[in-house]
């Protein structure tokens, strides 16, 4: 007689005990590799809009587009540069490309094409992304070609490396100053520096600067940058301007400081 093999119910159990323990091990660093793989992506993604930026102001002599403040959504960067991009979801970090997802780091702006100006932006919604005006980077406002002081203009200026000229964003534009406060949660976006200021990529976001480098941007370094020829890049959230440790939101306090 030959005598049947198999697991006793005990054997089981333990086999499924260990399983469900790997996996409690493995799981968080696979999702720190899934969100790794999406900030090199985006990465990746801001060099093509290197790209984009930088055969406009070629063809330019050098400057960018001019946009008065009031217009209409085909003058904002999204429809003005679209000659130069097929793909709408350009306009989207990989880690953040849903449109019915609303809000916080991961959210999207957007607004239905043919909707007046004024009316509500639709943070997120139930429009088909091809037929609306959407994405979650933004341009810095002080990138225009526009006669103020305050203004950019145009390429090769000096510490290039420093004045960011896209980036992850909660909206289309951005021009923070630099007494804005930091969000207090991670989403929040009571002020212009907020909108940018999202742990989209583990404690840092993604830019692309003037340089055409596309590196990370960690959070608290976003005070630091030349956002305008006026700004002032040593204010009162900086450790030049002499912030505190305790000064940070909670969920900030540790994060690199600059």
């Amino acid at each position: 007689m030959c005598k049947r093999k198999g697991f006793t119910l005990i054997e089981l159990l333990v086999v499924i005990a260990i399983i469900a323990l790997l996996m409690a091990i493995l799981m968080p660093s696979l999702n720190r590799v899934k969100k790794q793989a999406k900030s090199v992506s985006c990465q990746g993604q801001l060099k093509q809009w290197a790209l984009i930026f930088a055969i406009y102001t070629n063809d330019n002599d050098g400057y960018f587009h001019t946009r008065e403040f009031g217009t209409g959504y085909e003058n904002m960067w999204p429809q003005f540069y679209l000659p130069y991009y097929k793909d709408h979801m350009m306009r989207c970090c990989p880690a953040a490309r849903n449109p019915n997802v609303d809000f916080g780091p991961y959210g999207t702006w957007g607004q239905a094409l043919g909707m007046a100006q004024d009316s509500d932006w639709g943070w997120g919604g139930s429009w088909v992304p091809k037929e609306g005006f959407f994405g979650s980077y933004a341009m810095n406002r002080y990138m225009l070609n526009k006669t103020e002081p305050e203004y950019w203009r145009k390429i090769g200026v000096k510490n290039a490396d420093q004045i960011p000229v896209f980036l992850d964003c909660m909206y289309v534009a951005i021009n923070p100053l630099p007494t804005d406060a930091p969000p207090e949660y991670n989403g929040d976006r009571s002020n212009q520096m907020q909108f940018s200021c999202i742990d989209r990529h583990m404690a840092s976001i993604n830019g692309l600067f003037l340089d055409w480098s596309a590196p990370k941007i960690d959070l608290k370094k976003l005070w630091t940058l030349r956002w305008s020829r006026t700004f002032d890049y040593s204010g009162p959230w900086t450790t030049a301007g002499n912030v505190r440790p305790e000064d940070w939101p909670e969920w900030m306090k540790s994060f690199n400081d600059y």
